[in-house]
């Protein structure tokens, strides 16, 4: 029997686990890639158009909760990795499970189009100035969530003589030595930006007009991620379902309560009140709050205009004397690779958030309905968990899916479902600002632990099933219930996808 080809779009973390758990099902996997080295966002990058972290992140997640589910990050690394001991991990697993072969590096990929007969997907190259153009039977787009960065435009720029430059460019904190500079922004991006320019720039300030949650990686003396169990996760998606009200307020108020035994917070900074987490992340920082207090970086109001070549007017009418402005605006989602098709829903009154973004018809934020037993993306999936675990359990559902040892409803059904998605996206997004890529937790997770058949919601559940297990093997069940919600138990159970005797 001929084999399945399929073009993976990027060699980051996700698109690793989807080229793995393909070639495990018997795909023939190429990925593409346009920079040097695999590893994605972690991979670090001069190229000023290319996002990637700088040697100074660190993971806001823990190994604990955040690694493939059958490579586990060695014991002798922190419990939070460096970017750079991150991407050599990402190698690491590429390295184990001999994945390099499959991967073409330097290659950019210029654009994705169904062919005449709308049998087969044609994908367009790049390397080393000769384009090719070769047809695959599928497609796995996992270029990221941060490659189309979000610009906001202002009032006399063009007067400004200082330079503009989005986060996404920033490369090195010794660019900006003795500058004044504004960094623009109330997220994660911004809390690092800031922190790493201490000891380089001559004046910080943080300009926002929001506030934000922080929290420390290190609560009690374990890494904030460990708080979270599978026990606890069943409650709260239980909550989602029949009472969200009450989820939302107890789920704010238990981070409230993280971020305040961690903290104290000056209230000129303005950071509370903050946005719900039902939308908004909180901002991971174990620096940010202690350089505030001494006077390293300074909160201020948010951007105006500009007013002269070196001069900006914030929104409380302050002006200030900079020399650079850094936009820790964020991204939004890019889907013009597919250039004669986009999962974009243009229709009026089909936009969510004050600032009216398009939603993605993607059934469960990944799968198109007309194409969905073809095309896959998996840069539209905003979770606070880690990344590459959800990009590893995502990746074994598509590959069941794709090997047909699941089905997938039909287009009618799947669109109903989207326009309910979006339905619960736009009421996020009422009077705030609200990522579009945003999923609801527990119907996401239900249909990929279904889909890639892991075994985990039957076993680590309160159904029959669930209390067939507890009562075979009390010990380990409560372990996995109420101990570190690790990756390894989506590898652990008998199931469709490769199980895993390590775990």
């Amino acid at each position: 029997m001929e084999k399945t080809d399929v073009a993976v779009i990027g060699a980051g973390p996700s698109g690793l686990a989807v080229l793995k758990n393909l070639k495990e099902e018997g795909f023939n996997v190429i990925v593409y890639d346009k920079r040097d080295s695999a590893g994605g966002v972690w991979s670090y990058s001069e190229d000023p158009q290319t996002t990637s972290t700088v040697p100074a992140t660190i993971s806001n997640v823990s190994k604990f909760g955040n690694s493939y589910t059958d490579f586990p990050i060695p014991d002798n690394l922190p419990a939070h990795l460096t970017a750079i001991q991150t991407c050599d991990y990402i190698k690491s697993y590429a390295s184990h499970f001999n994945l390099n072969p499959h991967v073409q590096l330097n290659t950019s990929v210029k654009w994705i189009e169904r062919n005449a007969n709308d049998t087969k997907w044609q994908v367009c190259t790049s390397a080393s100035g000769n384009e090719e153009i070769k047809d695959f039977d599928k497609v796995a787009i996992c270029s990221g969530l941060s490659t189309k960065a979000i610009i906001p435009k202002f009032e006399g720029e063009d007067m400004f003589k200082g330079e503009i430059m989005h986060v996404q460019n920033f490369k090195r904190p010794s660019d900006f030595k003795d500058k004044r500079v504004l960094v623009l922004g109330m997220g994660n991006s911004a809390a690092d930006t800031s922190t790493q320019l201490i000891g380089h720039a001559k004046d910080i300030y943080l300009s926002h007009r929001g506030g934000a949650k922080i929290l420390s990686r290190i609560v009690d003396g374990a890494p904030l991620d460990l708080v979270i169990t599978r026990q606890k996760n069943v409650v709260k998606f239980a909550l989602d379902r029949y009472l969200p009200s009450l989820s939302r307020f107890l789920f704010d108020w238990t981070i409230e309560r993280y971020s305040k035994q961690s903290f104290k917070l000056d209230p000129s900074w303005r950071l509370s009140p903050a946005p719900s987490l039902a939308n908004h992340q909180p901002v991971i920082s174990d620096h940010l709050v202690d350089s505030l207090w001494a006077k390293k970086v300074n909160s201020v109001q948010g951007l105006r205009r500009f007013i002269g070549k070196d001069k900006v007017e914030l929104t409380d009418g302050t002006v200030l004397e900079v020399d650079a402005v850094i936009l820790c605006t964020g991204y939004e989602p890019d889907f013009s690779i597919t250039t004669d098709f986009s999962p974009l829903d243009s229709g009026e009154g089909k936009t969510a958030g004050i600032n009216e973004t398009p939603l993605a018809r993607l059934y469960h934020n990944i799968f198109p309905p007309r194409y969905a037993h073809s095309l896959a993306y998996l840069n539209y999936i905003a979770v606070t968990d880690g990344a590459i675990t959800i990009s590893d359990l995502a990746a074994m559902a598509i590959a069941q899916i794709w090997k047909g040892g699941y089905t997938l409803p039909s287009p009618e059904v799947m669109n109903a479902e989207i326009d309910k998605h979006h339905e619960w996206v736009r009421g996020l997004g009422k009077e705030d600002s609200v990522y579009t890529g945003i999923v609801h937790p527990g119907p996401w997770y239900a249909f990929l632990n279904s889909a890639a058949g892991t075994g985990v919601d039957e076993k680590l559940g309160y159904g029959l099933e669930g209390w067939n297990f507890w009562m075979k093997e009390k010990k380990l069940s409560g372990l996995m219930m109420r101990g570190v919600m690790t990756p390894f138990m989506y590898r652990f159970f008998d199931g469709r996808r490769k199980r895993w005797d390590g775990a």
